[in-house]
């Protein structure tokens, strides 16, 4: 293993609408790393810059200055589809993340040849359908079964346990998780959570998810950072975040806000 971070964001800054009496400062000077492995959890206020930090890193949102190394691979002027070999993402809308018209088998067909050369069919052998079926089981929603059928029929709660395993087909070498639950039930959000996990875990992928939940904040991953205004103003490393507390987050909240607590900004 490398001593080299999986993930290096140095000095990222971005201003929307600048010069303008619109003019938002998002990101202020953003320094973050991942280790190989590492899964952070990300939690801060509306408007505090979690989804456009990963929309930078995505490469759907260019920097007004700074750099993004994903592998020591300096991907900073790169559009998004080029980064898309190393990268992989789930959306917070359900139906981001497949074709609709499309069926199971061949979304994930397009999922597995993500980053390969393009040929002229989606290669659904029986060696490969064998593949996705034993895949589409560890899903725990009979989607094994279902192949055949489009997936525009699928419940939110079944798509999106579809695109957690589409976006972890390629093993990426980060998985950005972009508040990939909110939109889901609370039952169908801890099974999409859970797989989430397992899959990190076993596949030991470099991950970043984006969350307002603070106990899921607390509960997945080894790292959590929380950000305000465009910065990030705490960091609870992988030997404090065990025992940390949802107190302990309104707390350092509270202290960045000169003493105001509304637990909603955090909710």
């Amino acid at each position: 293993m490398s001593d080299a971070p999986m993930l290096s964001v140095e000095g990222v800054s971005k201003t929307f609408y600048p010069g303008t009496v619109n003019e938002r400062r998002a990101l202020c000077d953003v320094g973050l790393q991942l280790a190989e492995g590492d899964f952070v959890t990300i939690i801060g206020s509306n408007g505090a810059g979690k989804s456009t930090l990963l929309n930078v890193i995505a490469g759907s949102l260019s920097v007004d200055s700074g750099s993004v190394v994903v592998d020591q691979r300096d991907v900073t002027r790169l559009r998004e589809h080029r980064r898309a070999t190393w990268l992989a993402r789930v959306f917070q809308d359900p139906s981001a993340g497949t074709a609709p018209h499309l069926s199971i088998e061949e979304n994930l067909a397009i999922a597995y040849n993500r980053g390969k050369p393009l040929t002229l069919g989606l290669g659904l052998t029986r060696a490969r359908r064998a593949i996705f079926r034993e895949q589409l089981a560890t899903l725990e929603q009979g989607l094994e079964d279902r192949m055949s059928h489009r997936v525009g029929l699928l419940s939110g709660g079944q798509r999106q346990a579809l695109s957690l395993l589409m976006a972890s087909f390629t093993h990426p070498k980060l998985l950005l998780l972009d508040e990939h639950t909110a939109a889901l039930d609370p039952e169908r959000a801890e099974l999409v959570l859970r797989l989430t996990a397992q899959m990190v875990a076993d596949q030991h992928l470099t991950a970043m998810m984006v969350t307002h939940n603070m106990d899921h904040a607390l509960r997945l991953g080894n790292r959590l950072v929380m950000m305000h205004e465009g910065r990030i103003i705490h960091t609870l490393e992988a030997k404090d975040k065990p025992t940390a507390t949802v107190a302990d987050l309104l707390e350092w909240f509270s202290q960045e806000r000169g003493g105001m607590t509304d637990r909603t900004m955090l909710a």
